[in-house]
């Protein structure tokens, strides 16, 4: 399973329910290469991870809802499988 470093956790209210973005330079981290992925978030279901350039480095970017659920994390640690995202507060 790859993960990433512990990024530094953002609610960003204009992004959809259950959808959240990283830097592309992080998403590599977890062996991820295109712009968009759909994937099962651990305890929330099916979700979107973007990558994109405007992006903070090193940073996630988190909807209302989940950064609520996951307690309004300072950081967080992702890990990935393949199909299912791991989001630890941290």
């Amino acid at each position: 399973m790859k993960s990433t470093p512990a990024l530094k956790a953002l609610c960003q209210p204009t992004l959809k329910a259950n959808e959240l973005s990283i830097h592309p330079n992080d998403g590599f981290d977890l062996g991820m290469m295109m712009t968009a992925y759909d994937v099962e978030i651990d305890g929330d279901g099916p979700g979107r991870v973007r990558l994109r350039n405007e992006c903070p480095k090193e940073c996630i970017e988190l909807p209302p809802k989940l950064y609520e659920k996951f307690g309004k994390p300072r950081n967080a640690i992702l890990k990935f499988d393949g199909t299912k995202l791991f989001i630890e507060s941290c």
